[in-house]
């Protein structure tokens, strides 16, 4: 096969290192190595968007638990509604977590 065709890439010393290791572990040149890693290789790109959500819902919580203790430290008391009404809070988030983390998708490329 007539490689007739030219790609110029720039890498640090140290990406040059790990390249050039890993193509002698793999018992290949380094150019057929970075061809067939280009060529058969995946790129996995993961949608993170529910991670966004579920950082939300954290700040909320953790206002929530600010809230209550700034309570305490005045008053020197928390009602248990409060406490309630937080733990309920934070069983909502660890389900929505779960939901969130479950359906991440990922694209190959």
């Amino acid at each position: 096969m007539n490689r007739d065709n030219f790609i110029k890439i720039r890498v640090t010393a140290d990406e040059m290192s790990v390249i050039k290791k890993r193509a002698e572990n793999a018992g290949m040149n380094v150019s057929k190595f970075i061809r067939t890693l280009v060529l058969n290789g995946k790129i996995i790109l993961y949608d993170t968007e529910n991670i966004y959500r579920f950082n939300q819902l954290m700040r909320s919580v953790g206002t929530n638990i600010n809230q209550i203790a700034a309570v305490a430290n005045s008053e020197k008391s928390v009602y248990k509604n409060d406490i309630d009404s937080l733990r309920r809070e934070i069983e909502k988030i660890s389900a929505d977590f779960k939901s969130c983390i479950s359906p991440l998708k990922s694209n190959e490329i």
